[in-house]
């Protein structure tokens, strides 16, 4: 791991799960997310130490344990402060809900590991859209949900966008043809709403900087509107969630163990959701068994 320069005061950690980094005129920094897991964590700060630099706080995309899986440990050993959205605080603070929220009840114990689950952390700031200062400096607070519910972004004095998980990056698109959402409305709307911004730089956590953003918005568009025909198609029948979802993993090939499943089969169940609330799709139940349809024009 290195600190890598983008422009001005602004940095990133890389790594499948990448950091952002902005220094101040103190030596101290704001990471944009923390990444996985203690392990990462502990060379984030060796990194930061080399560099002379101090952690200052820690600004949550969203509370994913691949993005805010670090934030006990760094917190811990720096003190320093959490910043997160009023729905990502609350998971950050009490983790069992999001492994919850995928299960429906308590969770599975392969629902409850480290790359799902990640320790408690202190949220010291809840944060909204708009102008956030930091040391005296002006950053933006971007509203981005849809990949995950309370998502935000920001953007820093230098004018890098950093999204997050809003898209998926180019290079990943061609490697892994499915997206994970849990609000496919919000994701669309979302994707409308940064469409025409000028940023000068856009990163994102899982493959850093957009060669192309504008094109790159397109390709995520197109791949949601696939996925869409792919499971609209399959209603023709009545389906439960699970055959929808058996049906996904075959018709994208995807190679997936237990723990991902359940990330399909939630992905799954927003697309439902969005396509009965279009009037697209409805509910009945059959000898006990909710099922879903397509409905006919």
């Amino acid at each position: 791991m290195q600190l890598n320069h983008i422009t001005g005061n602004s940095y990133y950690l890389d790594g499948d799960s990448a950091i952002g980094v902005y220094v101040f005129a103190d030596n101290t920094c704001l990471l944009v997310d923390s990444g996985p897991g203690e392990g990462r964590a502990k060379k984030v700060l060796d990194v930061l130490e080399q560099e002379g630099l101090q952690v200052h706080a820690i600004f949550c995309t969203h509370a994913h344990a691949d993005h805010c899986g670090g934030n006990a440990y760094i917190q811990k050993q720096t003190g320093c402060r959490i910043m997160a959205s009023p729905i990502a605080a609350a998971i950050i603070e009490n983790p069992l809900i999001g492994p919850a929220m995928l299960y429906s009840a308590y969770p599975l114990r392969i629902l409850t590991s480290r790359a799902l689950m990640m320790h408690p952390s202190r949220v010291d700031q809840i944060i909204h859209p708009g102008p956030l200062y930091i040391k005296n400096e002006e950053f933006t607070v971007l509203d981005l949900p849809g990949h995950s519910i309370g998502q935000i972004g920001i953007i820093n004095p230098d004018e890098i966008a950093f999204l997050g998980d809003t898209l998926m990056h180019e290079k990943m698109l061609a490697d892994y043809p499915f997206l994970y959402m849990v609000d496919i409305n919000s994701q669309l709307q979302t994707l409308v709403n940064i469409q025409e911004k000028g940023w000068p730089q856009v990163f994102l956590t899982h493959g850093g900087l957009l060669d192309d953003f504008k094109a790159n918005i397109k390709k995520n568009q197109e791949r949601i509107d696939h996925i869409m025909t792919v499971i609209l198609t399959f209603l023709k029948n009545s389906s439960t969630r699970e055959q929808v979802t058996a049906h996904v993993i075959k018709e994208f090939n995807l190679t997936i163990n237990s723990g991902q499943y359940f990330l399909i089969f939630s992905t799954v169940s927003a697309f439902l959701s969005y396509l009965c609330h279009q009037k697209q799709a409805q509910t009945r139940v059959e000898d006990g068994i909710m099922k879903y349809i397509r409905i006919e024009k």
